[in-house]
């Protein structure tokens, strides 16, 4: 059995979606999740990062001062959506896809009243960004009960809202068997088997989900 998170099928994704000037980029991006290897934070994922962790905090009710008035007034918006739902749910199952037996895990940032909330900080965003993101598929077939996945996407200036019901998109064992077949006809099939087979670290990990 293999391991699987949306995070290297967004990278693969990424990469097919890039334009030419940035596929060589998006590519070995791609190879150093493939291989596991630590990426260093940069700037906007820091933001991303201390994003989600203020709306965390306000869900919490702990005191946050935020000096930007357009980012408070976002953290204050998505907070309320997000009260009284559950943080940082961690999801996993398993699917076969292209012959394989796959294991997948994931964390969503908050589950309420149905609905799987996801943090977005993003530079820039125009609607439909996420339209081919494997996230949605994955952690609405992880999360049986759940309706519908809505980003939650702050850009700097404005707040966006961004929501998918199932049937609005390809089912993620099509999305998956895809990807397995593609690492196979490209040589990094190798890749995957080293440094995503299922062990006893990741077991543990997902036992008791």
């Amino acid at each position: 059995m293999f391991y699987l998170t949306q995070t290297l099928l967004s990278s693969w994704q990424h990469f097919l979606d890039s334009d030419d000037a940035y596929a060589e980029d998006a590519l070995a991006s791609f190879i150093q999740t493939l291989k596991r290897e630590p990426k260093e934070t940069t700037p906007a994922m820091q933001a991303g990062i201390d994003f989600e962790s203020a709306i965390n905090a306000v869900v919490a009710g702990d005191p946050v001062d935020i000096k930007n008035e357009k980012e408070a007034r976002a953290i204050r918006r998505f907070s309320r959506l997000c009260a009284g739902g559950q943080p940082q749910v961690p999801v996993a199952g398993d699917i076969t896809a292209a012959g394989l037996e796959i294991h997948l895990y994931g964390v969503c940032d908050h589950v309420k009243a149905e609905t799987i909330y996801d943090i977005k900080r993003v530079q820039r965003y125009e609607y439909g960004k996420y339209f081919h993101s494997p996230q949605h598929p994955m952690y609405l077939h992880l999360v049986p009960g759940a309706a519908k996945f809505s980003y939650l996407i702050f850009n700097g200036t404005d707040t966006f809202i961004e929501t998918y019901r199932r049937g609005d998109f390809v089912p993620i064992d099509e999305t998956i068997a895809k990807f397995i077949n593609w690492l196979r006809e490209n040589g990094y099939m190798s890749l995957y088997e080293e440094n995503w087979i299922m062990n006893d670290e990741r077991m543990e990990m997902t036992h008791g989900i």
